[in-house]
């Protein structure tokens, strides 16, 4: 995402070992929960198996979509109770111009 202009909204302290879909479903926040905001308000669509092996696709890139229930918002921070997140669509932040260190 870096080499687009563009940062991940997440950093985690397990960055080498944990996945995506693992953060969404535990809804971590990280280091950058501050500045960015948690993952319900970052993660745009889901893809999800549910337990009886049902694919729900929630992928979406809207940012706004009121034409029904949020559904989504169910899985995350779920912890995989009610289904594995096997896809994610996330909003990335583009890049600050300048880093204080």
């Amino acid at each position: 995402v870096g080499d687009r202009g563009f940062t991940m909204p997440l950093d985690l302290g397990a960055k080498g070992s944990c996945q995506i879909g693992g953060n969404v479903s535990t809804n971590a926040g990280g280091l950058r929960l501050l500045r960015w905001g948690s993952l319900h308000g970052s993660v745009l669509g889901l893809e999800v198996v549910l337990p009886n092996g049902q694919v729900l696709d929630l992928l979406r890139t809207l940012r706004k979509d009121n034409t029904g229930y949020d559904l989504k918002q169910l899985f995350i921070g779920a912890e995989g109770t009610l289904g594995i997140i096997t896809g994610v669509s996330i909003l990335v932040p583009p890049l600050p111009s300048s880093v204080n260190v």
